[in-house]
């Protein structure tokens, strides 16, 4: 019994030592998941061994993700149904495995990394032998994995959602895996793409790796498509089984019809669809497919870029593991004539980014209606003056809007003051500039009524002591609330304001800014005026604005599927944010122009634009050069004017008019 167990401990050493020092496999992503990732039962169409002959064209994608290539950022740019992100999870179960280092897997949400670490990893290394070798079960007594980390040997995997800065912020990262990137939130609390938040965790590793999937959304404010776009531009091309010759499959040559050949029938009449070859002109029927995606390659677009980039679509799919081409066909026939069908036909069978074509503005078209009117100027019509101000680390972004009957809006002044929003400096400075009135053509002075300045960004204190001291001067402090259907001003709350050290509770008070409810109103307007004869538009521009104004005003697109405005990657969108907060400044509970009557606008008209003037009365002097907005003047006391015919010189403090508009009084 002894020498028996001397030989067995004798054995077990043996076994051990030749395992430490035997010669390490030299393997692909591809070919590891093809010797060792199984499918779960449970979300697999096909559970059981993977094998990447079904879906060859992942082939590629994954293996520029492994050890030895010298690729260091891929991007996929996809419809659904292609396996995107099975391609992910097989490049970390290869690095778990394989080649071990420290992991970042970021999805959109904390929810979603949750739910997607409970649903795809879990199961995974749950049913991969090679897998649940390394990785201890969540929930065991060894604390060392919970749901958010999976420690292994050699290195770990953590699992991140885009809507959290400190998560993206936890550790260093070799490899990166961005799953859904098109989701994710433009802007994370104020510091940026959490893309580029998430890609600063690789950067002290020379090979690192990086993998970016997504489904496309809108154009222009896609992550994806900008990212794929930078690339080399991959598509899989495919033979044709008649000539021969190589194309990648585009929805322009799908082809159906019923049983008796006609096209131009109902979608439960559809009986075939099959693809035409762009060279020969041959029909392929779908069951060559399967030997076409086996002898297809990817051929780059612009083979000298380093970023490697691959897209594709749904009619790609493997027979069996989705829809087939005659599913597409009814599929589109089934979204004609509904935008938000087609979008998502677009989006999750094309892979492509949608354009909603119908109500998009473009910028040159917004300044082809530039007016003759000189900025720092007020039209006739316009009866209360009210400033949007967008704060960013640098400087202070400004727009100076006028209001008048039937919602009509003109674009007096936009312009940047340079300086940091901590420096007294900047503030005097716009101090300055708020404070100076403007004389219309009546020889009366208007001063702006209402202010609204954002609070985001990373000097929200700052901004909340400035607006606290001057709150009695209209000047509010807003924060912007992106969901739908709020109101363009809601009711405001009181936070707590850090001043000198010290903390003053309820301090100020924050307005809520339906930004979303607010650029589909102003859009809406923009739309409406195409029609419009020039003295009926409801938005009036200057032909003084620089080229820059419109583009930033007309940056973001409107987002039908998620319900949102999207700005593009690194687009500039002040213009816009400065209009929505001189919008809702308008709203205030002093003025609700939104709500305004007849009555409310002629008590305006009398005091500001009098019908008839003093015949005894000196000239009005002509209108001055407006002054550069960096060097705005200071304010000057402006002299007494006669009050009109038949107004009160002291106004009810209920009145509209009356309650914060003294322009009209010393």
């Amino acid at each position: 019994m002894l020498m028996t167990g001397l030989r067995d401990s004798y054995r077990f050493a043996c076994e051990t030592v030749a395992k430490v020092f035997a010669p390490r496999l030299r393997l692909s992503v591809s070919g590891w998941a093809d010797r060792f990732r199984r499918l779960p039962q449970k979300g697999a169409s096909e559970p059981g061994q993977w094998h990447t002959d079904r879906t060859p064209f992942l082939r590629e994608i994954m293996d520029a993700l492994s050890a030895d290539s010298h690729v260091r950022r891929v991007v996929f740019m996809k419809s659904s149904q292609v396996g995107g992100t099975e391609a992910g999870n097989n490049w970390l179960g290869y690095v778990i495995d394989h080649d071990p280092g420290p992991m970042m897997v970021v999805q959109p949400t904390l929810k979603v990394a949750s739910r997607w670490a409970k649903q795809r990893l879990e199961p995974m290394i749950k049913e991969t032998p090679a897998l649940a070798s390394k990785i201890v079960a969540t929930g065991s007594r060894d604390g060392s994995n919970t749901a958010e980390l999976k420690d292994f040997p050699g290195g770990v995997v953590i699992i991140s959602g885009a809507n959290s800065a400190s998560s993206l912020r936890s550790m260093p990262a070799k490899y990166l895996f961005l799953d859904e990137v098109d989701a994710y939130v433009d802007d994370l609390d104020g510091e940026g793409s959490p893309i580029d938040l998430a890609e600063r965790r690789t950067t002290t590793f020379p090979r690192r790796k990086i993998l970016l999937v997504s489904t496309p959304t809108v154009r222009d404010a896609s992550a994806i498509e900008a990212e794929y776009e930078a690339s080399d531009q991959r598509r899989y091309h495919v033979p044709c089984p008649h000539c021969g010759e190589l194309q990648w499959l585009q929805w322009k040559g799908l082809r159906w019809c019923d049983n008796d050949g006609s096209v131009q029938v109902p979608v439960h009449a559809l009986t075939r669809a099959w693809y035409v070859c762009e060279h020969c002109d041959a029909p392929i029927e779908e069951n060559h497919k399967t030997a076409m995606l086996a002898r297809g390659q990817w051929v780059p677009g612009f083979p000298e870029r380093t970023a490697r980039g691959y897209h594709i679509n749904a009619l790609y799919t493997p027979i069996g593991l989705g829809d087939s081409w005659l599913d597409h066909a009814r599929g589109w026939i089934r979204s004609q004539g509904n935008p938000m069908r087609l979008k998502v036909f677009i989006n999750t069978v094309l892979g492509e980014t949608w354009e909603e074509r119908r109500n998009a503005i473009k910028h040159d078209e917004l300044k082809a209606r530039a007016e003759p009117f000189r900025l720092r100027t007020v039209p006739a019509g316009c009866l209360l003056l009210t400033c949007g101000v967008d704060t960013q680390d640098d400087r202070l972004a400004v727009q100076l809007m006028g209001h008048g009957r039937n919602g009509q809006i003109w674009i007096l002044d936009w312009f940047e003051l340079p300086g940091i929003p901590s420096d007294d400096a900047l503030w005097a400075r716009f101090d300055a500039y708020r404070t100076t009135p403007l004389r219309n053509q009546w020889g009366i002075d208007m001063r702006i009524e209402m202010t609204a300045i954002d609070t985001g960004g990373h000097f929200t204190h700052f901004v909340y002591n400035y607006c606290r001291m001057r709150q009695n001067q209209g000047v509010l402090a807003i924060k912007g609330a992106s969901q739908a259907n709020k109101p363009i001003l809601g009711k405001p709350g009181h936070p707590d304001v850090l001043y000198q050290g010290e903390t003053i509770t309820a301090g100020v008070q924050l307005w809520p800014v339906g930004t979303d409810t607010a650029k589909t109103t102003l859009m809406s307007y923009l739309v409406q005026d195409r029609n419009a004869v020039l003295g009926e538009r409801r938005v009036h521009f200057s032909d003084q604005l620089p080229d820059e104004y419109y583009q930033q005003l007309t940056a973001e697109k409107f987002d039908p599927l998620h319900h949102r405005w999207v700005k593009p990657k690194n687009a500039r969108n002040e213009a816009l944010d400065t209009a929505v907060y001189a919008m809702a400044a308008a709203q205030h509970p002093a003025y609700r122009i939104h709500v305004a009557t007849d009555a409310d606008w002629e008590r305006r008209e009398a005091l500001l634009q009098p019908r008839v003037r003093d015949l005894f009365a000196e000239p009005v002097p002509p209108l001055p050069e407006p002054p550069p907005p960096a060097d705005v003047p200071v304010a000057q006391p402006t002299p007494r004017r006669p009050v009109p015919s038949g107004a009160s010189p002291h106004p009810a403090a209920d009145d509209w008019v009356g309650e914060t508009g003294d322009y009209w009084r010393d």
